[in-house]
């Protein structure tokens, strides 16, 4: 097939469409990235999503891997100019931006559920630190110690937990200079001054949100891309169709 055969309109859609299907499929990398970069997240603090590893950042990943696999029909359709393999690519693309939607919307719907969620996980599990080789309690340490707070909203709910009621003070990771027992004897001495008093899930509220926000945005972006994408193979399977009828 000639490329001059074309036209110089058409043929430069036909690059445009190659074009964007690398960057497309460069977006899928990146997907995958931020979508492991979200687990990882998640999985930190596994034992407050009710110790389900099952998070949106699989979903992202699993889109990523969708978008490499779509970006190759839209590549080889253009290098090419087959018709059936711009027609599946533009087909795909829709039904990925659909998946996009209904996911956008599923999240939106089920934010309050999800935060009520890890709230209430957050002040069961408080009742289960205590043993240094115990999951929750690493997690509980990692996540005072990461964020400078202490208990699910402040510090207090510690003084009725088996731990607190045991030391009657806080775990170690709430003081702001960890040492061995530091956390000891704050409700009988009145130590508030040397350790964080503020609530970690308004902190980890706050890192999740700083994470959807960027997911969100990158998902508008990508969402645009793709209905560009759409437009352009369209034009080009009318150009290659056209150029089959005269010749």
């Amino acid at each position: 097939m000639a490329e001059s055969n074309l036209g110089c309109g058409p043929l430069t859609i036909k690059y445009l469409v190659f074009i964007f299907n690398f960057i497309f499929f460069l977006s899928g990398i990146i997907l995958i990235a931020v979508g492991v970069v979200a687990q990882v997240f998640f999985s930190s603090y596994l034992q407050l999503f009710d110790g389900k590893f099952e998070t949106p950042a699989i979903g992202i990943i699993i889109l990523g891997a969708i978008i490499l696999v779509v970006s190759f029909f839209g590549c080889c359709g253009a290098k090419k100019e087959n018709v059936c393999m711009l027609r599946t690519f533009s087909f795909l693309m829709v039904v990925v931006l659909l998946c996009e939607i209904a996911a956008g919307i599923t999240v939106a719907v089920m934010r309050p559920q999800v935060e009520e969620l890890v709230k209430k996980n957050m002040d069961d599990s408080m009742d289960q630190y205590g043993s240094p080789k115990n999951l929750v309690t690493k997690t509980w340490d990692d996540l005072q110690k990461n964020y400078h707070c202490c208990g699910t909203n402040n510090y207090t709910e510690w003084e009725v937990t088996p731990f607190g009621k045991n030391v009657t003070g806080v775990p170690d990771t709430c003081c702001k200079i960890i040492t061995a027992g530091c956390g000891h004897g704050v409700f009988s001495g009145n130590k508030t001054e040397t350790i964080f008093t503020d609530g970690c899930y308004t902190a980890l509220n706050d890192s999740a949100m700083r994470n959807i926000g960027a997911i969100i945005g990158g998902a508008v972006a990508l969402a645009l891309l793709q209905m560009v994408g759409v437009w352009m193979s369209h034009c080009l399977v009318r150009a290659v169709k056209e150029r089959y009828e005269i010749l």
